[in-house]
């Protein structure tokens, strides 16, 4: 979940100007630039040679990973790569994205950065990205990657979470949901569906799918978008809107994810999202290398796993990996589905996108 307006660069914005002493800007945006690459030495290398050489210099420096992070599943990874390298030590302070974004911001502000990997929403890592904060991936398990996790700048998406329109089985009978996002429009739907307080970025996708890709003016889509939320409840949190559309407290939930759906009908919750309602709405989560890494060989081979090996392990939390294959996982969302990933608006008027969902949901009714 996003907590309103300190995303992304707002919260950049914020630690910036707020600073004393030297400029932020200048203290972790020039220092990397002016230090050697701290993975130099492992460029060129694949293979055993590379993990031999990677898990040696690993151990030298101390063998301990410090990772910063806001993946809920990241325990599945930390146990698939202690398996793979036993003698690693994995340190995850794991928090809500903005916490992780702050922190690191922070420390780094003071010079005194505390992890060697992040791994975090798109946004809080482009504004890391945006700080020179980060140093581009570029091992070999970059090749079997989508096309989408890659050329991001300097990360690299890991898993994808798809923004789904996921239902109780009880309340709404199978065939009772629209095909696409306009039918919630309807007043028939009116206390019946469930958004997400602080999903604005899901907002902006959505309301720019509309504009760019439906043909619709501004207008028109602000005016569905009232419809739409007049019928509307807001959930605070995507796990407890999950755990509400699971007991039947609405009938439908318009921005949770997948993943969430899938794990709760796991468990037997009379819950699901197909068949889908369109657009999907796609949003890369990813990992980053520090500029300045206490561990760097750690790093590295952290990343490694975590986009080769370790995607076998977010296949099995029900998200969805960013290889291009996985043995024995399927793709959730169907082949032939229309899919929408954040606005370019989304990513550079955070502003501007926060503070008009936050108009349009205010007076809506809560949850509960």
């Amino acid at each position: 979940m996003r907590h309103g307006a300190l995303t992304a660069g707002l919260l950049v914005a914020g630690l910036l100007m707020s600073a004393c002493g030297p400029s932020p800007t200048t203290t972790a945006a020039n220092a990397p630039r002016e230090k050697s690459n701290p993975y130099a030495a492992y460029e060129g290398l694949k293979g055993g040679k590379r993990t031999a050489k990677l898990l040696a210099d690993a151990r030298e420096e101390g063998g301990v990973l410090d990772l910063y992070t806001s993946n809920t599943d990241i325990q599945d990874l930390v146990d698939g790569f202690k398996k793979a390298h036993p003698g690693i030590k994995v340190r995850a302070f794991r928090a809500n994205s903005e916490t992780v974004l702050q922190r690191t911001l922070q420390e780094n502000q003071a010079g005194k950065p505390q992890n060697d990997v992040i791994d975090t929403n798109d946004l809080e890592l482009r504004a890391l990205d945006s700080q020179h904060l980060l140093r581009a991936y570029t091992g070999p398990s970059a090749r079997g990657l989508k096309p989408e996790a890659k050329g991001l700048g300097n990360w690299t998406a890991e898993r994808f979470n798809a923004f789904v329109a996921g239902w109780n089985t009880r309340e709404i009978p199978r065939g009772g949901q629209p095909e696409d996002f306009t039918g919630f429009a309807d007043p028939k739907w009116k206390g019946k569906l469930s958004v997400e307080v602080g999903d604005w970025d899901w907002y902006a996708a959505m309301h720019t799918y509309l504009t760019e890709k439906k043909g619709m003016t501004e207008a028109a889509a602000d005016a569905l978008f009232k419809k739409v939320v007049a019928n509307v409840k807001v959930a605070k949190g995507h796990t407890v809107q999950g755990e509400m559309l699971s007991a039947g407290q609405f009938g439908l939930a318009l921005s949770v994810y997948s993943h969430t759906v899938d794990k709760a009908a796991r468990k037997g919750a009379p819950v699901t999202w197909k068949p889908v309602v369109e657009p999907v709405i796609l949003r890369p989560n990813g990992i980053g290398l520090m500029a300045s890494p206490r561990h760097p060989a750690a790093a590295l081979l952290w990343t490694d796993y975590v986009l080769g090996e370790g995607q076998k392990e977010i296949a099995k939390s029900l998200r969805i990996p960013a290889a291009r294959h996985v043995p024995g996982y399927d793709e959730p969302v169907p082949a032939g589905t229309e899919t929408f990933t954040l606005s370019k608006t989304g990513e550079t008027e955070t502003k501007k996108w926060d503070a008009a969902y936050d108009a349009l949901l205010r007076g809506a009714p809560q949850a509960d």
